[in-house]
């Protein structure tokens, strides 16, 4: 059983919501947290009020340009370490791990994978991926650094580790130094994604992503991408990448499908680091800026604010400038001029800007 130690290390537990079953699974989950830690008995609101113990679900923080991942690991599910990368000079998952694997199988067993997809404690947060019933593969990464981008990325690690090392992991006892040379793919997969966060980090509700449908037909087929997709989005995610045209912004897909931006940016950056994406900025172009616009705009019959706000934009709307930065040059929210710009129909050209260079797909 666990000491003090190990409790107080653990201040959350975050994983997937299911509203139809929330109070039932909570009751469940925070019962079973009493039986694990072995702590006195107290009911259920005492529990939920407890300082110890913190039940959250929160939305991913949207990506603020880098990856944020401080440690990568591999190891037994029995808590023995093969392999293990560190960004500093004070590694943390060392000296947590019999406590940590603990927690990790413990709950993994009792309410399944998809129940429990991380720990949060001392300003960092675990994510783990479980290959064969016989290897874990854990990113330790700063909290606020986003989930669901970073387990992309720790499942292209997992997966290229296991390949390369098929071999000598069949091995009753691995021989450790076969696997320090995976250090320089570690390296260069996070530095390769490092770019590629930079490039997303300036993603706009005015973005324009296109599917690249080769590559993730690839990925479909040779790497269950598919289920890996509605595991981490569920119905929305496929919602969402049914509309993605080439055509549409992240602001329209957003009132099409009745998704918040939050949601539709999650399930764009999360394609778009899988190498899934080209991404677009929109750029207007106003075509008339003559006798016979202002003529146009008396049949649109424009209201006054609007009208006000055309005549302060068509010098600016000049298909080189984005959309996002002709609002803020105009001191007005980017929503506000795409709603009077869609009211001039054809006289506005919506010219795309192609702004992802590195957002490929990465072998190392």
């Amino acid at each position: 059983m666990w000491g003090t130690h190990d409790t107080e290390a653990y201040i959350s537990l975050q994983g997937m919501k299911y509203p139809e079953t929330d109070g039932l699974w909570t009751f469940r989950l925070l019962i079973y947290i009493e039986s694990l830690f072995n702590v006195p008995a107290m009911n259920l609101s005492d529990i939920l009020m407890s300082s110890q113990f913190s039940l959250r679900y929160t939305e991913r923080e949207s990506l603020v340009g880098k990856l944020g991942v401080n440690e990568f690991m591999v190891l037994t599910t029995g808590g023995t370490p093969i392999f293990h990368y560190s960004t500093t000079d004070t590694p943390k998952l060392d000296h947590l791990l019999s406590g940590f694997i603990s927690a990790i199988t413990s709950f993994a067993t009792e309410f399944g994978e998809r129940s429990i997809q991380s720990l949060s404690f001392e300003g960092s947060q675990l994510l783990y991926e479980q290959h064969d019933n016989n290897y874990l593969c854990v990113f330790l990464v700063e909290t606020g650094s986003s989930e669901k981008v970073l387990r992309a990325v720790l499942r292209e690690l997992s997966k290229k580790f296991m390949s390369r090392y098929r071999d000598e992991l069949k091995m009753d006892v691995p021989i450790l130094d076969v696997f320090m040379d995976f250090e320089q793919v570690v390296k260069s997969v996070l530095s390769h994604y490092e770019g590629v966060l930079a490039e997303i980090s300036g993603f706009s509700s005015f973005s324009v992503p296109e599917i690249k449908k080769a590559d993730l037909d690839i990925a479909t087929e040779s790497e269950g991408f598919l289920d890996e997709f509605h595991r981490d989005f569920g119905t929305s995610g496929n919602r969402v990448l049914s509309v993605i045209d080439g055509k549409k912004t992240l602001y329209d897909m957003s009132r099409d499908l009745g998704i918040t931006p939050v949601e539709i940016r999650d399930v764009v950056e999360y394609l778009a680091i899988r190498g899934f994406l080209g991404i677009s900025s929109l750029c207007p172009l106003i075509k008339g800026n003559d006798a016979r616009f202002e003529a146009y705009l008396d049949i649109v019959g424009l209201p006054s604010k609007d009208y006000q706000l055309l005549e302060r934009a068509k010098n600016l709307c000049n298909g080189k400038r984005t959309l996002v930065e002709v609002s803020e040059r105009l001191g007005v929210n980017p929503e506000r001029l795409y709603d009077v710009l869609e009211k001039m129909g054809e006289e506005v050209e919506w010219r795309l800007v192609e702004v992802s260079t590195s957002l490929h797909t990465f072998s190392p």
